[in-house]
């Protein structure tokens, strides 16, 4: 389910991942930033980056050429994830402050709540307030919204999503059966107006929707490090936007304990620094999650990854004694006595207590990465297996969790935990959720269990949005041809926090989250990576308006890292082609705990910046492969268009390097970059070399391209836990070169 360890900075990493925007001449690309973000923001959010532009990152500033087929372009527009079924017609719905909404049929408090923050968006990006008051027949209304019912009491995993939405040149119609199926179609809303020659509209289109998968989930682990109310609504919000449906809540582990219990306050007060929720706020944020059409399960993880249950009451733990909270990360030794009743009292009053704050049928146990040390070490755990006919832990973990739940059950939850409780005696009423990718999942559906993927979706990994987009929740099929049916209910991504905090997880988050979501929702043949990064671009910028984007991490990681501005500039750049150590390159290279403040470059850079798949793309257009260079223009990028947008980057790259060298010699952050930056700027000269031999139509001579590959090899190595992310499309240049492919002719 997790890793752990610690790290220290200062050691070699490498990285991985993509932004998507690119970057040009600063005047020109501030003006066409502004141009593509006018398309998808409030109106106030426009002025508000004017204000800033100087210090947004430069990879944030100008409007994304990427693409793919173009067909796929004009077939997805921005929406993300892409619709079921989607028929685009002619002419548009133009908007302005004019428009009014009319609701038929059902309405109650939640749709009105929605229609309320849909109307208050519209506004925001119009610049003018619209008519609050009801249009005098549906028929007149602008937008006519028709809901059948309310829906579940309590949304449930076979609530109806879908909806549909039709626009022509007079209105929009969204009919839903249900309020939730009406929240997704305001989202798709959102993602359809575009503003063109200054005026927003709609395109006609018809739309019928609903999810490939009913449970599309995000964990968030609030235990390793606290994220505050504000950053779990702020994650609510963007998980609406793209149609997630579940927050897993990961609330208690060896280094925090993050719930109140008034049943039981040593809990928190022991076991959390201070830093948990109340039982008020947790309220709060399950009503907040609800009127998004978000379900929220709770995990409280046993019996192990449990010291923090035991720094208040000791006399629950297999090795009764002094406790504390664990300030370095991996699975700690401390778990429940299975084997006494005071163990399950204690847990039937604590989840009496805190179930009625969630009323979701599902309670997550955890169950993952039993060391079961304490176990063997314990005589009266010993003489409870013996007496039994216990003969390994793993049937000690079933009977406990057989016991934990039946007292689930009768507070009305069923239980999720993690692949490791699979075993025989496990009721079916159990969902198990797989971490680990070794055919966990089929093992549990082929058994009669529903089923959850998480394996290829750990966002803490620091993998590339088209590495989690390409692997499937179900890669045999939806289960159907192995005669699994529905028992796949879907799949959930997983940000777990030892080297994430409440000021970094927007950018682990963001914008590769809306992949998984588009894997969990879209039908299984939407697959197209170049189509999927020109979107997530749209929806980086959209984002914006929930105070969310790589650029605003960036801008405020490197503000503080230096006083001048030519330095953040310069850095900005960087951090377009460099990303952060994977998991386990920051677990072997960084000794960081619980403590350890994440403010180093490593947490300034982002998750698969945009150099990576921008610098692939135009590549490939250099050496004309149309298979990854199409644009998101519904046109191929010419060949000396992208040789010139090359020579930009590159010598951006390059040049990046003088500043942070005069950075390096007053700032310890900046310094931190050098090494990278070397090597940034060393590889986007032989990349400038290499377009210049192509230019030029000639071959290098004869040892330039053994040497130039050689020494791109070496910067493969990461530096100071950063890794450099254009060496592959620089080589394949260089490969061109020496093939000695024409400038107008591909060879």
């Amino acid at each position: 389910m997790r890793s752990g360890s610690s790290l220290g900075i200062g050691v070699h990493a490498k990285a991985t991942d993509c932004d998507e925007k690119k970057p040009r001449d600063r005047t020109l690309v501030q003006s066409r930033y502004l141009a593509q973000i006018r398309d998808m923001l409030p109106h106030s959010s426009v002025f508000l980056l004017v204000g800033s532009l100087i210090v947004l990152p430069a990879h944030a500033r100008t409007a994304p050429v990427r693409g793919p087929d173009p067909q796929a372009t004009a077939r997805t527009h921005n929406l993300i994830p892409v619709p079921a079924s989607v028929a685009w017609g002619r002419g548009v719905l133009r908007l302005d402050s004019t428009a009014t909404i009319d609701v038929v049929r059902h309405e109650d408090a939640r749709l009105s709540r929605a229609i309320a923050r849909f109307r208050g968006r519209l506004e925001r990006r119009l610049g003018a307030e619209m008519s609050h008051a009801p249009a005098s027949s549906a028929a007149t209304a602008t937008f006519r919204i028709d809901v059948a019912s309310a829906g579940d009491a309590v949304q449930s995993v076979n609530e109806n999503e879908s909806y549909t939405i039709t626009v022509d040149s007079e209105r929009v119609t969204l009919q839903a059966p249900t309020v939730t199926g009406a929240l997704r179609g305001l989202e798709t809303l959102m993602q359809l107006l575009t503003q063109r020659e200054g005026r927003y509209e709609l395109p006609a289109v018809a739309i019928r929707d609903a999810p490939r998968y009913p449970w599309r989930g995000l964990l968030v682990d609030v235990a390793r490090h606290f994220i505050p109310v504000e950053g779990i609504k702020r994650t609510l919000d963007g998980m609406a936007a793209v149609k997630l449906n579940v927050l897993h809540w990961h609330l208690t582990d060896d280094q925090g304990f993050r719930i109140e219990s008034k049943r039981y306050p040593k809990l928190q007060s022991s076991g959390s620094d201070g830093d948990f929720y109340t039982q008020e706020q947790v309220r709060d944020v399950v009503a907040y999650a609800r009127d998004r059409g978000i379900r929220i399960v709770p995990e409280f993880d046993m019996p192990s990854h449990s010291t923090t249950w035991f720094i208040g009451y000791p006399e629950l733990a297999s090795i009764p004694g002094t406790y504390g909270i664990v300030r370095t990360f991996g699975g700690g030794d401390a778990s429940f006595d299975p084997t006494i009743e005071a163990t399950y009292r204690f847990l039937d009053r604590f989840i009496g207590e805190i179930a009625p704050l969630f009323p979701d049928a599902y309670w997550h146990v955890g169950g993952d990465e039993v060391t079961a040390r304490h176990w063997n070490e314990s005589r009266r755990v010993r003489a409870y297996k013996r007496a039994h006919g216990i003969r390994t832990n793993a049937q000690l973990q079933g009977a406990f969790n057989r016991r934990l739940s039946r007292i689930l059950a009768t507070h009305g939850k069923k239980m999720v935990g993690w692949d490791e409780i699979l075993y025989p005696g496990l009721p079916k009423s159990t969902v198990v959720q797989s971490w680990r990718s070794d055919g966990r999942l089929e093992r549990a559906t082929a058994q009669g269990y529903r089923g959850l993927q998480s394996a290829p979706y750990y966002l803490d990994r620091i993998k590339t949005a088209e590495e989690h987009y390409l692997a499937d929740v179900d890669p045999s099929g939806d289960g159907v041809a192995a005669g699994r049916g529905t028992l796949v209910l879907g799949g959930e991504a997983c940000m777990w926090t030892e080297h994430v905090n409440a000021e970094t997880i927007d950018s682990r988050l963001w914008p590769r989250l809306g992949a998984i979501a588009e894997r969990f929702w879209s039908p299984r043949e939407v697959n197209d990576v170049g189509d999927m990064y020109r979107r997530l671009n749209a929806l980086d910028a959209q984002l914006l308006e929930y105070d969310i984007g790589r650029a605003l991490h960036i801008q405020r990681m490197v503000r503080r890292m230096s006083p001048d501005e030519s330095v953040r500039h310069a850095v900005e750049s960087l951090l377009e082609a460099v990303a952060p150590p994977t998991f386990l390159e920051r677990i072997r290279g960084q000794g960081t705990t619980t403590l350890t403040p994440l403010v180093h470059m490593i947490d300034a850079a982002v998750p698969d910046p945009w150099g990576r798949w921008e610098t692939e793309r135009l590549v490939a257009a250099s050496v004309a492969d149309t298979q990854v260079a199409r644009s998101g223009a519904n046109e191929l990028q010419t060949q000396a268009d992208a040789r010139d947008s090359l020579v930009t980057l590159f010598t951006r790259w390059r040049d990046a390097l003088g500043p942070i060298r005069v950075g390096a010699m007053t700032s310890r952050f900046v310094a931190e970059a050098l090494p990278i930056a070397e090597a940034l700027s060393r590889a986007s000269e032989i990349g400038l070399e290499a377009l210049g031999h192509l230019g030029a139509g000639e071959r290098p001579e004869p040892d330039w391209s053994s040497r130039s590959m050689v020494e791109l090899a070496a910067y493969e190595t990461p530096r100071n836990l950063l890794r450099l992310e254009i060496v592959g499309p620089v080589r394949r240049l260089v490969q061109a070169a020496e093939a000695g492919v024409s400038a107008t002719t591909g060879r």
